[in-house]
């Protein structure tokens, strides 16, 4: 399998991409856009992309790229991840001097309040990754870089801080992208996208009644504005089961009769790897 990821090497999402097939020919890309972008001109047979952070949330891009209009990509794979954010540079900085930190937008969010704990004087320099901020920052006197202990190893960098993140129990969860999504398993999930009608009142909690009264548990519901109108809402949706599961296939259909618009991104095994501990109260 030929699996396109963001690069260049060191990412967390190459580190994905070998968790979930450690035999694919890795092929790294600038951004998930072009790594995308590669599956739908046939130059991969899927990509990996990070979708949501238990810190920071959704990655927009990711999300942007599903709901494209033109999309010709699904859902057909998931990784979580534990990511442990280094803190790192060339060796000897004093960080309370340091005036400038690289990393990847989602990782600089996810270490906001450390990065002014350790490093006050700093400024947040957005990478398009975790491993090309490394990179930048040992090229770049006086800086400092976020991004994995691989890539800190990878490109020769001082470990200054071996946990960054602001909260325990970090991890990312990706979604893998092919032209097609997977066949059922008996442990999967699938993701969908929908529009309801803003201005009738309980027109989401009509969708989200048409899952509990199939049974069908949600593993997440968030939404992100149409772009089109202010107030107006896509709403996307995770849940346990296939769409070619009888329950699934009913809900799907009772959901379309009430929704404006509804996609399916593609259904796909339930990832069952190791997961973080989640901490106590």
């Amino acid at each position: 399998m030929r699996l396109s990821f963001l690069g260049p090497r060191g990412t967390y999402t190459e580190a994905a991409a070998i968790a979930f097939d450690p035999t694919a020919d890795l092929l790294p890309h600038p951004t998930f856009t072009a790594s995308v972008e590669t599956v739908e001109a046939g130059g991969a047979d899927a990509a990996v992309c990070a979708i949501e952070n238990a810190i920071e949330g959704p990655v927009v891009e990711t999300q942007l790229l599903l709901l494209r209009e033109a999309s010709k990509v699904q859902i057909r794979g998931e990784v979580v991840l534990p990511i442990r954010h280094a803190l790192v540079g060339v060796e000897g900085l004093d960080l309370r001097q340091v005036r400038r930190v690289h990393s990847h937008p989602q990782a600089l969010g996810q270490c906001r309040a450390n990065i002014a704990r350790f490093m006050p004087n700093a400024e947040p320099i957005a990478a398009l990754s975790t491993a090309g901020a490394i990179e930048s920052a040992i090229a770049e006197p006086g800086t400092a870089a976020i991004g994995s202990h691989i890539a800190a190893d990878l490109y020769g960098a001082h470990i200054y801080h071996d946990d960054l993140a602001d909260e325990p129990g970090n991890e990312t969860r990706f979604v893998v992208l092919g032209a097609e999504d997977a066949p059922r398993t008996g442990d999967d999930k699938s993701s969908i996208a929908f529009t309801t009608h803003h201005d009738r009142p309980g027109s989401l909690v009509e969708v989200l009644n048409i899952f509990s009264n199939r049974g069908l548990n949600l593993t997440r519901v968030e939404s992100r504005p149409t772009r089109h109108a202010l107030g107006t809402y896509v709403f996307l949706v995770d849940f346990q089961g296939h769409r070619l599961d009888d329950n699934v296939r009913e809900a799907l259909e009772a959901t379309r009769e009430v929704t404006l618009w509804l996609r399916v991104l593609g259904s796909y095994p339930r990832w069952n790897g190791p997961h973080l501990p989640v901490p106590e109260e």
